[in-house]
């Protein structure tokens, strides 16, 4: 096993509190991480390395990391062939089902081939099988998403092109694969037809509790250019497309469905003037035909302003579901952070954490969650225009949640609403009798919600537990019926 660096609920520079554990893996070639799943055991991370310049990258990586932080890696090549890993999903006996792609030289961005394998803990392929793309289609795009169906089997969603560079997407189209546990292909389905002149370009695809159905998400199937849902029956047959006119994103993820049939979708931005900002990262609930339905909104496009690209939301229950954003600066010379909120089903803002990476830029890319309910987030860091170094963290909801307490009080003033200020540990924030639903909200000075939760009339006294907040100054704000009716500041020291 190696264990290059693991840092113990320790405390980081700046504002990241106790964490469970973090990895830093230096590589002068180049990595990717794209993907990967977990089990009670640990989890599986794939990725590429060796950046071929503009190329793509040369071989294959993975990693299996166990609950400490303790990791093997592994690495796979093809004479004269470029592959990659792109995403897994675990198996009832431990092992994972990978996806990765195959093909091409090392001048071009050709590849032709899917590779679905079988891989164990110590990561040594058991099983593999290849299909080849089908003319007129000549290169797998790498964006690909996995989940089981309703009979067992796995139900991989794909992009192709036409176009030998994958990123010319113009003639995209989505390609869904069945194939069952040993990685045998038992269907697959072409869908070429009914795209925007963008093309299509899948995001994520799961299946409907319940149902024989799997929902896709992404750019398709809308000749409007609408990001759709659509959903597909056991046979891979087409079982109802809608559009989602009112959302305009790159990346659209979901992995949390409620009871009540909606689920909840991440994503980069929207149509909806609620911010003057015009990118800005959110939480959707989104009924089963498309319609919007709530929101969830990490406010200014200076704090966070892109979703993890290849996956950015985790879950593990209602009560803890994981998202992952980070803030692109626009330039490469200045470092970043990224965000990671825990929410619940309710869109309730349970905490934040910034992730700071030794001065460096930030860019995450995915987030999948652990058998102990915690989170691997993980993606690149550099300095400048340098090389790249892979960083993976781990974090539990206990680094996450504000705890919360509502008193309910049949007389309170509002001569002192909140106390006490300033304040080491806890304030209580005085709300009077509200008569309509309402939101506590708390931001820093930067604009950076800490949190925010949504209360049925009432009112009373609110008392938030803040010794996980920096040293500084705070601002809080009860919202009614879309408008701030109290608002105020804090200090914490």
């Amino acid at each position: 096993m190696k264990k290059l660096l693991v840092v113990a609920l320790c405390l980081l520079a700046g504002n990241m509190l106790a964490q469970q554990w973090k990895i830093e893996y230096p590589v002068a070639e180049g990595v990717v991480l794209l993907g990967g799943c977990g089990n009670d055991s640990g989890n599986y991370v794939l990725g590429a390395y060796n950046k071929m310049q503009d190329n793509g990258y040369y071989g294959a990586l993975a990693l299996y990391v166990d609950k400490n932080g303790e990791f093997t890696e592994k690495r796979f090549e093809c004479a004269n062939s470029k592959v990659c890993f792109c995403q897994g999903i675990c198996l009832e006996d431990g092992n994972a089902l990978v996806v990765g792609l195959k093909g091409g030289t090392w001048s071009d961005h050709v590849a032709d081939t899917m590779w679905i394998a079988v891989m164990t803990p110590e990561l040594e392929i058991v099983e593999e099988h290849f299909c080849t793309i089908e003319t007129p289609f000549r290169t797998w795009t790498g964006e690909v998403y996995l989940d089981f169906n309703s009979e067992g089997d796995v139900v991989i969603l794909a992009g192709a092109s036409r176009y030998v560079d994958p990123y010319m997407m113009t003639m995209g189209v989505y390609v869904v694969l069945k194939c069952d546990v040993h990685g045998n292909v038992l269907d697959i389905r072409y869908f070429s037809e009914g795209h925007a002149h963008g093309g299509a370009r899948p995001t994520d695809i799961v299946r409907v509790p319940g149902t024989d159905k799997m929902m896709m998400l992404g750019k398709g199937f809308n000749l409007n250019g609408y990001h759709t849902i659509t959903y597909l029956d056991n046979d891979l047959e087409l079982a109802g497309t809608y559009p989602l006119p009112w959302l305009e994103s790159i990346w659209n993820h979901t992995k949390c469905w409620k009871d009540n049939g909606n689920f909840l979708m991440s994503s980069m931005t929207h149509h909806f003037n609620m911010l003057q900002n015009p990118y800005y990262t959110a939480v959707f609930e989104v009924d089963d035909t498309g319609h919007y339905l709530d929101t969830l909104v990490y406010d200014r496009a200076d704090t966070s302003d892109y979703t993890a690209q290849y996956g950015s939301m985790a879950y593990f229950s209602d009560k803890v579901i994981y998202w992952t954003t980070y803030w692109e600066n626009g330039d490469n010379e200045n470092p970043n952070d990224a965000v990671i909120c825990l929410i619940d089903s309710d869109l309730n803002l349970l905490g934040v954490k910034r992730l700071i990476h030794d001065n460096m830029k930030v860019r995450m890319l995915h987030c999948q969650v652990t058998g102990d309910g915690g989170c691997l987030f993980y993606g690149g860091a550099k300095i400048s225009y340098g090389d790249e170094m892979v960083v993976i963290w781990k974090l539990m909801p206990d680094d996450f949640i504000v705890p919360w307490t509502m008193t309910d009080e049949s007389e309170v003033s509002l001569h002192n609403c909140v106390y006490p200020n300033p304040t080491a540990d806890y304030i209580n924030i005085t709300l009077g009798n509200i008569e309509s639903d309402f939101r506590v909200v708390v931001r820093d000075l930067e604009g950076r919600k800490c949190f925010e939760r949504r209360f049925e009339k009432g009112g009373g006294r609110l008392t938030l537990d803040v010794s996980a907040f920096e040293n500084g100054t705070y601002v809080y704000e009860v919202v009614t019926g879309g408008k701030s009716t109290m608002k105020g500041k804090f200090v914490k020291n």
